[in-house]
Parts: structure tokens; sequence; C-alpha cells
């Protein structure tokens, strides 16, 4: 603010959310700007056979979009449409989205002129019907006024006829969106369930892996230290060895090694 004042910058505060009312840009330049960046695109699109538009089209498109919004012109327009300068408070407090709202919430209507009512015209309502009886006698206005009341009844009717008529197509369309055709499934393209894995496979058998005893001898030159060794027993597994015979009781058969 300080450098702003040094230097004859004026500066201009806006309330909060009135943007769309006060702000000059949003009044003026945006809206030149971004008709002209429309018509720049729609270029590029006859061009291009609607191809996408990369970053170097879109920097070119907004530079020329840019020369024809950012003007003097528009600028200062954006500042006389908002009141912000010449300084208006009448115009920033005639926007219509703050105007106080009319009383009903129902919109002015404005009464359409009546038609003149000539030999060839077709009267359209009850109203235009019961015009066609002015200047005439007593006797042939009420005979008019039959006719009005009776096609105001008629068309009430087909009012409610054309509203049920709508309703009941809404409602097709509905049932129509929500009926979905049963899909079968394509067996090349789904995953078998785990039921079916399973009833389709043959069984498995199972092996149970044993832990079986095995003793190893060490052949040494001295008996002593062969007696020791051959006493120790080691745990393997029994599908990582090769198979040896075996007695009843499950000891393995002492083979003789020839030294």
């Amino acid at each position: 603010m300080a450098t702003c004042f040094l230097n004859n910058v004026y500066c201009c505060y806006l309330p909060a959310h009135c943007s769309h009312g006060l702000q000059p840009l949003e009044n003026g330049v945006f809206n030149a700007l971004k008709a002209a960046y429309r018509r720049e695109l729609e270029r590029f699109a006859s061009l291009t056979d609607s191809a996408l538009m990369d970053k170097v089209n879109f920097i070119r498109a907004y530079a020329k979009a840019r020369r024809v919004g950012m003007t003097k012109k528009n600028i200062l327009s954006g500042w006389r449409v908002t009141g912000n300068w010449p300084i208006s408070r009448a115009k920033a407090l005639r926007h219509p989205e703050i105007q106080q709202d009319r009383p009903n919430g129902s919109p002015r209507v404005t009464p359409e002129p009546r038609p003149y009512l000539g030999l060839d015209y077709t009267p359209q309502t009850s109203r235009q019907i019961r015009d066609l009886g002015l200047n005439k006698t007593l006797k042939t206005r009420r005979r008019y006024n039959v006719i009005a009341e009776g096609f105001k009844a008629y068309q009430q009717t087909v009012a409610a006829h054309t509203q049920r008529i709508a309703s009941l197509e809404e409602e097709l369309a509905r049932l129509k969106r929500g009926k979905k055709r049963k899909a079968v499934p394509n067996p090349n393209k789904r995953f078998m369930t785990l039921g079916e894995t399973l009833a389709g496979k043959e069984s498995i058998p199972e092996v149970a892996t044993r832990y079986t005893p095995v003793r190893v001898e060490f052949v040494s030159s001295s008996e002593q230290e062969l007696e020791s060794e051959a006493g120790s027993v080691i745990e393997v597994r029994e599908e990582n060895i090769p198979h040896q015979p075996t007695r009843r009781s499950q000891r393995m058969v002492k083979k003789t090694r020839v030294q």
C-alpha cells in the first residue's frame, strides 16, 4: 500500500463475493477475450480436423485472443460498467443479482395485447371466444359465454391428458433404462471359482515328509576314533538322500568298507 501511494497508484478493494458485479476484468475484458479465444479454437478445429489442442497452439490462440480482448477500449468499458470509475454507486446497486426479491417469488408478467379478431380469425382461447360477442345482443353474448366455458373445460381436459401422457412417457423411459438384459458370461473370458478349480483338479497325494535317522560312518586309521564317530547320528530329509536298504526294524544295513 505504501508503494502504491508513493507511485500515485490507487488501490481498489472489492467486497467479498462481488467479483461478478464489481470486477472490471470480468465485466469487460474477459468477455471479449473468451469470445476471441473461442473463434480461434473453431478455426483451429476446422483446419486440424478436431485434433487435440497442444501447448504451442494454445499459446498462439491465446496470443491472438489477447490482442483482441486486452484493448484500452475494453478495459475502460469494464471500469465504466461496474461503476468503479467514473464512480457510480447506482450502477453497482442496479446489478440484477443484488436486486430485492419480488413478492411471492413470481416474475413480472406483461399482459399480451389482444389481437384483432377478424372474420377469418380462428379463436384459440375462451377469452377470444367471448370477445367475438362484443357489440352483440345480450342473447348472443350469453351464447358466446356458454361456448367459451365449454372450450375452457375442453382445454383443461387436454392439458390434464397432456401432463398425464408426459408423466407416463417419463416413467416408461425410466423403466427402459432400469431394465437390463441378462449378460451371458463367456467361459473363455471369466475366472474360475475356487469350487470349480477344486472340482476339476485331480486330488494331489499328500507325501508326508519324514525325518529318518541316518547313521554315518567315518573311516579312520584309529579304531577309537572309528567307534566314537560311528555313534553320531544326523537328521536329514528323506527326499534329499539316496535310497539305502533297511531292515524291518528301520535300521540301516551296515556296509563293510574295505580299507
